[in-house]
């Protein structure tokens, strides 16, 4: 049994990483003293879900990845229902910061950021560089938005190679972000990809962060909702929808007599 899976837990069928940022990585470290080949974390939060339920075939992508981070307070808290001590959120923020600061202490990751803007891309490095003169950046691309041929995504994928990057952070938003990461992972010859979605955007400081007292009280959703409207279909229609269908699930796998 992989040890990893003494520390899983499950809602909706999807699988959850019990971990803290130290614990998780330690776990990417050591996939550095292993032969070499590409692992995918998801950071996975409540939309993570309601992707879930509404093409339960991402399931697959985000159940197959090497590591799913408990991101967002419903899974720690959740988690900690299961016995699980988590007193602190784990989501792939927390995780590049760890990865970031040792970075900056000499290790020589190289890293490869893809998606988001030019501009958010711009001051993403601006302002990583102020904060860790060591990290080095191997490359940074912003893609069309809109869906590539895959003629175009090859030469994305070669682009991102010949920067011999030891970690892919990928902006593209969920569940597409994901998708990208589990199709491509037979192409990229990194040691890490991960999807970042708005952590680009808050390491830039394009878009505010809210305040650890919301975020840790599950009220960060509404700092976001009122700073950016446009996540409104997101938050007040799908979110309740996904703990709707949660709970009528809940609910009838109690009552079956399997």
């Amino acid at each position: 049994m992989n040890k990893l899976d003494k520390i899983i837990f499950e809602i909706a069928g999807v699988k959850v990483h019990a971990l803290q940022p130290e614990k998780a990585r330690d776990i990417v470290l050591s996939w550095f003293q292993e032969p070499r080949r590409f692992h995918t974390i998801s950071s996975t939060n409540v939309n993570h879900f309601v992707n879930v339920f509404d093409n339960p075939d991402f399931s697959k992508v985000v159940n197959d990845a090497d590591l799913s981070l408990p991101d967002g307070m419903p899974l720690i808290w959740y988690g900690r229902l299961r016995g699980y001590k988590l007193p602190r959120r784990c989501g792939i923020e927390e995780l590049m910061l760890e990865i970031f600061e040792l970075s900056n202490q000499g290790h020589p990751f190289r890293h490869y950021f893809y998606g988001n803007t030019i501009k958010v891309l711009s001051q993403l490095k601006k302002r990583l560089l102020e904060k860790y003169p060591k990290l080095i950046i191997a490359g940074m691309f912003s893609p069309p938005f809109r869906k590539l041929t895959e003629e175009e995504n090859n030469r994305h994928i070669e682009r991102i190679n010949r920067t011999r990057p030891d970690f892919v952070w990928v902006s593209l938003g969920c569940p597409k972000q994901e998708a990208w990461l589990y199709n491509n992972r037979h192409k990229l010859n990194a040691v890490v990809g991960g999807g970042a979605g708005a952590v680009f955007n808050f390491m830039s400081r394009e878009t505010p962060k809210a305040p650890d007292i919301l975020r840790y009280s599950g009220f960060e959703w509404f700092f976001r909702l009122i700073n950016n409207p446009k996540l409104s279909y997101r938050y007040l229609y799908k979110y309740p929808q996904f703990f709707l269908k949660l709970l009528f699930f809940r609910g009838r796998a109690r009552g079956s007599s399997i």
